[in-house]
């Protein structure tokens, strides 16, 4: 529901744009104000969950994105649209990491592969199915029901949830709250997310963007300093020094990036180059999701058993394939002979996503899952951001920049084409890269089980 709710959204722009008479900067706000304000609170959710209780904070969130739901469906003019996406952004934060926090809470570690594969699987093909539930509800009830069935649904699994889940959070955790911490990282995230988005539209060397990535800079730098210093720190920085906890961030942050922008820019081909609707270019990108959505869980089974290195890496080399593929489009190709690529791209992710997910959830403590799956989320959401600033950076330089409209004539489409296979060749060149950093960090054997070498070092060390 979080992520359909954002993609989704994308293809409801123009006819919000047309009711609302909102301009090109208040549309940008519209799917920012969601995504800056979850970056922003995410990680004191994870705390607070730790603190407070995850089943309790889940609701919470729930109650709050349900309501901001209602609000965003039956706003009346763009400004209280835009203040209602922040308050689902809120709601947002609250739920995302302490929705991984219940599973990894409810399953044992050898188990636990395949509930994380079902999370992330359904979670990486909200993504590709956004724009297709975007446009048949847009195109049937119109752009408010986006936003007005997520009142119903959220009802429902707020009774469900309230009834089924038991309470978890640590026992131990510190009472006081890192308020300090949480601003200057909330501010750090803001401004980074801020100025990615910005990018493309302000110019890279633009005042605006410099500032706002200085900004970020010295953000988290303070940040580091406070946390290292505080009695109670929002996030022990120490954890980074784990390689399996940092690699497995890392590497959700790289795959995001991959696979949300290729999600993003391939409905923007299929619809600006080749004339397909938004309807029919969600059902062209069924392959790819529908493949994320049956490998997850049995990437997860076997990450279980084998540990997540493996399936991690071989993901991350079917997903440079995949994109060097891709790379090969043209201005007249046709779905057909892109769909055995897309199914390869579902394939690679399926296999990314769950053991990633699943060796982050397992690389420390259990008693603060809470804010292991904060940090986790925040990485994600830095990488759905970084992805699409990314590619687009390399449409805007290699391609043109007019390539968001349909009404383009051929020369524009060959240059889109250009701009688009390029960028699809450096997110392969990102992909291999992020294969063989997951071979470097990720665990060779199943989370919970030491490795021989490990064991070995241990007893010697208890000797």
């Amino acid at each position: 529901m979080l992520l359909l709710d954002d993609t989704a959204v994308a293809v409801a722009l123009p006819a919000i744009q047309r009711q609302l008479g909102m301009g090109l900067n208040g549309l940008e706000w519209v799917v920012n104000a969601y995504t800056l304000t979850i970056a922003a609170f995410t990680l004191l959710a994870g705390r607070l969950g730790d603190r407070d209780g995850r089943r309790r904070i889940f609701l919470t969130g729930l109650a709050i994105f349900t309501l901001a739901s209602l609000g965003a469906g039956m706003a009346p003019t763009g400004e209280l649209l835009i203040a209602a996406r922040s308050v689902q952004g809120l709601g947002a934060a609250l739920i995302a990491p302490t929705s991984l926090a219940i599973i990894a809470d409810t399953f044992p570690r050898n188990q636990r592969g395949v509930a994380i594969g079902i999370w992330a699987g359904v979670s990486a093909s909200a993504l590709g199915l956004g724009p297709l539930f975007g446009a048949i509800i847009n195109d049937s009830l119109g752009w408010r029901w986006i936003f007005l069935l997520n009142v119903p649904v959220g009802v429902c699994i707020w009774l469900v949830a309230r009834s089924v889940l038991s309470e978890s959070h640590v026992p131990q955790a510190p009472r006081h709250l890192d308020a300090a911490g949480a601003a200057i990282s909330g501010s750090g995230f803001l401004a980074l997310l801020l100025g990615l988005s910005q990018g493309n539209v302000a110019g890279w060397v633009s005042p605006r963007v410099i500032i706002l990535f200085a900004t970020a800079a010295l953000c988290f730098t303070v940040f580091a300093w406070h946390e290292n210093r505080a009695t109670e720190p929002l996030l022990d920085l120490s954890r980074f020094k784990d390689r399996a906890f940092a690699g497995a961030n890392i590497q959700i942050l790289l795959a995001t990036s991959v696979m949300c922008s290729l999600f993003f820019f391939l409905s923007l081909y299929l619809q600006v180059v080749l004339g397909y609707s938004a309807l029919a270019a969600g059902v062209g990108l069924l392959p790819l999701t529908v493949t994320i959505v049956a490998v997850g869980p049995l990437a997860g089974r076997l990450a279980d058993r084998i540990g997540p290195r493996l399936p991690v890496t071989v993901g991350m080399l079917l997903l440079a394939a995949a994109l060097f593929g891709l790379s090969r489009l043209s201005v007249d190709s046709n779905l057909g002979g892109l769909m055995p690529w897309f199914a390869l791209a579902g394939l690679a992710i399926g296999l990314v996503t769950s053991p990633t997910t699943a060796a982050a959830m397992g690389s420390t403590d259990a008693a603060d899952n809470g804010t292991t799956a904060a940090v986790f989320s925040t990485f994600q959401t830095t990488g759905l951001t970084l992805g699409i600033a990314i590619m687009g950076a390399i449409l805007a330089s290699v391609g043109t920049g007019a390539t968001f409209t349909r009404n383009l004539d051929a020369q524009h489409h060959a240059e889109f084409v250009q701009g688009f296979s390029t960028a699809l060749t450096v997110n392969a060149a990102i992909a291999l890269f992020a294969a063989v950093l997951a071979a470097l960090t990720l665990r060779p054997h199943p989370i919970g089980i030491e490795s021989p070498t490990a064991a070995a070092s241990g007893e010697h060390d208890q000797r």
